[in-house]
């Protein structure tokens, strides 16, 4: 793993320039590649840095980026926390002050940094552009100057996953949302103003030391713009869906399917990291003693969708209606999926990344003991635990929702299936590339062709030929510099004697293309030193003469600066590979002596115009915006942390909660805490609700 992969540069930068180090730029790559990733440093966990967002450009005859960190509340307000000016002194600057954990920045007082820095996302209903979380609610971005304006929801519509009184509470939702791609519609006739859902995220908290964990389906109206909710029970037991982690969820046209992904949450481990800062030997031994596997096989969960009707108490998120789910398990543990988007005779066909033992819920620390019997270095301080320590698969999944039952087949390759992590495809749907191509062909007609506005949609042939679908992924190879003994012995179990590993030896990085239905494979092994992160299909600019499943992936990539590379890399590098010829390897790598970006995560396209479309609407007019001055509202803040603990026990006369009360003003100090709102966050986001109009108008 290149020590570059640890490093990036905060500074935002607009439309620099990126050179072309090899190859030659493709004149019909044109559009927008949107990269989120946490601004790595090391000595810090990485999953849980601020987020940092790129914007790639192209057009055909140059490329350029553009950066900025992601902005929230907590994170304007963590700066003047951790500098003491809420403290009375050494024990209430110690409750205080955020502190980094493997899942975000935490403070024992205030609660959990929300930081968006794992997948961008569009909703098609609203123009807006959003960027993910496994731990906070989704934020809008400012499409080109990528600066956030606003979450999805104000916090009073989310369930906390850990039930405290904090000003930033914890929430948990899904990293990698759904979204149909068929046209907005009425619930029914009688309900002209309200939709059915279209857009599905996840509430949810895992069981933990003080609860026992629930989860919910969410839906956002995009009408309405309100959140709806559906706890989940289980069709067999009739108890509760817990889950350990539900990073990625998908929709069909008549089902929603939830992944029980390889991201549990270990609060152990996180009580201590943010009570006892500096005690790294007591952090890791709360850590082994407290750290469970993730499951061996993959759960899937699925919801049917004609369940889901809105109604007011779906507003609830404390108590809303009970919907049953359907469980399913094959293949292995895994993070990604993908599903298509048609379900006919009630069978749902996916297409998942299986890494049984690949459990991002760890970090390397410097001196953790390896399995090849080195120990990490001081470099390697908050890397993930990314690299599985067996080899993957990729599940063809079949599930008869009529029958109940799922067929499976499993696909490994010895060059590409080591690891598996982020993909990106055309015809599986998550809701993105389909739903972008008809947004841009519908409302961009200046950038059509010749001939008429309709000539390119009419043109358009939507559906991938069986023998053409298919998804590209990044495989993180293996390598025993990043597999700490002490997971070894956690997955042993699954994965049987060191001796079966490629310990020596190890597996390069690589890119590949997996045909869904032959289970062919076919793609480029990185070489060594180089590491992959986030590949992007972007169709060709030519259509509908190019078919829309064949164009160009682009990936980021990287490596240790040497005397070896073009003068204009930090190796750090864009590359871009034909997706028809995918072992080609890059026919373009771009790269430019400010790009620095390190450890990236997941993207999107945006197809050339949308982004001045989206433009339109941000900052002056946007469709949607949470006032965030009533979000965090100082006096609500304040008192919700005083009837906290008398609501834990409404019969205790409220007289002997005084000493509480008296406690939650001495360690919050409210008029210091007043004065961080009033400087810090509320002057970043002055935009307010806009005024209510109907659908229709």
């Amino acid at each position: 793993m290149p020590r570059n992969a640890m490093t990036s540069d905060r500074t935002p930068y607009t439309r620099e320039p990126l050179k072309v180090l090899a190859g030659t730029l493709p004149p019909d790559l044109h559009g927008h590649v949107y990269v989120a990733g946490p601004s790595v440093h090391a000595g810090s966990p990485a999953l849980a840095s601020d987020g940092l967002v790129l914007r790639l450009d192209f057009d055909g005859a140059q490329a350029t980026f553009s950066s900025a960190i992601m902005k929230t509340p907590s994170y304007y307000a963590r700066e003047p926390v951790n500098e003491g000016e809420t403290s009375r002194g050494p024990l209430t600057r110690y409750l205080n002050e955020f502190r980094d954990t493997t899942l975000s920045d935490v403070s024992i007082a205030l609660g959990a940094q929300e930081a968006p820095n794992t997948a961008p996302f569009l909703v098609e209903g609203e123009n807006m552009l959003l960027v993910t979380t496994d731990a906070g609610r989704p934020w809008a971005i400012h499409p080109l100057t990528l600066k956030a304006y606003t979450p999805l929801g104000y916090k009073r519509e989310w369930k906390a996953a850990v039930p405290a009184p904090w000003a930033f509470p914890l929430l948990q939702s899904t990293a990698h949302p759904a979204f149909a791609p068929e046209p907005a519609v009425p619930i029914s006739p009688e309900k002209e103003s309200q939709q059915k859902p279209r857009l599905f995220f996840t509430n949810h908290a895992p069981k933990w030391p003080l609860g026992d964990g629930w989860t919910q389906l969410v839906t956002w109206d995009t009408w309405e713009n309100r959140l709806h909710h559906w706890e989940l029970i289980d069709a067999a037991t009739g108890k509760p869906v817990v889950t350990q982690s539900l990073h990625q969820i998908a929709v069909t046209r008549d089902y929603v399917v939830l992944l029980d992904s390889n991201f549990p949450v270990n609060f152990w481990t996180i009580a201590a990291q943010a009570a006892l800062p500096g005690m790294t030997r007591v952090q890791r031994f709360v850590d082994r003693i407290t750290s469970e596997p993730s499951y061996p096989q993959a759960v899937f969960w699925v919801v049917k969708r004609s369940d889901l009707r809105p109604s007011p108490g779906t507003l609830s998120r404390d108590d809303p209606p009970r919907i049953p789910a359907y469980r399913f398990q094959s293949g292995g543990g895994g993070l990604h999926f993908a599903a298509r988007y048609e379900n006919p005779d009630d069978v749902i066909t996916l297409v998942a990344g299986h890494s049984p033992s690949e459990d991002l819920s760890h970090t390397l620390k410097e001196g953790d003991l390896l399995i090849n019997g080195h120990h990490a270095q001081a470099y390697q301080e908050g890397m993930p635990t990314a690299v599985p320590i067996t080899r993957s698969s990729l599940g063809v999944h079949r599930i008869d929702m009529r029958r109940l039952r799922i067929e499976s087949r499993l696909h490994a390759h010895d060059d590409f299936t080591w690891g598996l992590t982020v993909f990106s495809n055309a015809g599986l749907i998550n809701g993105e590339l389909e739903t972008n191509l008809r947004m841009y062909l519908r409302e961009v007609p200046r950038l059509r062709t010749q001939g008429g506005p309709d000539e390119v949609e009419s043109g358009m042939q939507w559906g991938i030929p069986d023998d053409a679908l298919a998804i590209y992924f990044n495989s993180d190879g293996f390598t025993a510099d990043m597999v700490p003994e002490h997971l070894y012995q956690l997955y042993k179990p699954i994965v049987g004697d060191k001796a079966g590993l490629p310990i020596q030896e190890g597996r390069a990085a690589s890119f590949f293309k997996f045909f869904v239905h032959s289970g062919r494979f076919e793609g480029y092994v990185l070489p060594t030193g180089w590491f992959g992160f986030a590949p992007q299909f972007v169709p060709s600019i030519k259509l509908p003469k190019v078919p829309y499943w064949k164009g160009y992936v682009v990936a980021l990539v990287v490596s240790d600066p040497t005397p070896d590379l073009p003068p204009n890399s930090t190796g750090d590098e864009v590359w871009i590979f034909d997706s028809e010829n995918i072992a080609k390897g890059p026919i373009c790598r771009l790269g430019s002596r400010n790009f620095d970006v390190g450890m990236t995560l997941h993207t999107t396209f945006l197809p050339p115009g949308l982004g001045e479309l989206l433009d339109g609407n941000v900052p002056d007019g946007p469709p949607y915006a949470v006032n965030v001055r009533e979000d965090y509202d100082v006096d609500e803040i304040q008192k919700t942390y005083e009837d906290w603990l008398p609501g834990l026990f409404p019969r205790v006369p409220k007289v002997l909660f005084t000493p509480w009360k008296l406690g939650v003003k001495w360690v919050l100090n409210f008029p210091k805490l007043r004065k961080v709102f009033e400087r810090d966050v509320y002057p970043h986001f002055p935009l307010r609700p806009p005024e209510k109009h109907s659908k229709n108008e």
